[in-house]
C-alpha cells in the first residue's frame, strides 16, 4: 500500500503530464527532463506550504502546474 506522500508525488506526476497534454500538445518529457520534474515537485511542495490555507490542495498543483508550463 502506498503512503499518503508517494500518492500525493504520483498524483502530481499525473497532473503535470495531463496538463502539458492540454496545454502543449505534447507529454512533459518532450519538454523538461526527469531531473527538473522532480526540481518542480520539490519547488512544488513548498509552494503547497506557503499557500496552503488558501487554496485545496488539488486546486492549487493545477494553478502551480499550469503557471510552470505557461512560463516555458
Amino acid at each position: 500500500m502506498l503512503d499518503s506522500q508517494t500518492r500525493q508525488r504520483i498524483s502530481f506526476f499525473e497532473q503535470l503530464h495531463q496538463q502539458f497534454l492540454y496545454l502543449k500538445g505534447y507529454g512533459t518529457y518532450a519538454y523538461i527532463s526527469a531531473n527538473e520534474v522532480d526540481q518542480l515537485y520539490d519547488s512544488y511542495l513548498r509552494h503547497q506550504q506557503a499557500f496552503a490555507s488558501s487554496l485545496s490542495p488539488q486546486h492549487l498543483e493545477i494553478n502551480f502546474i499550469q503557471s510552470f508550463i505557461k512560463s516555458l
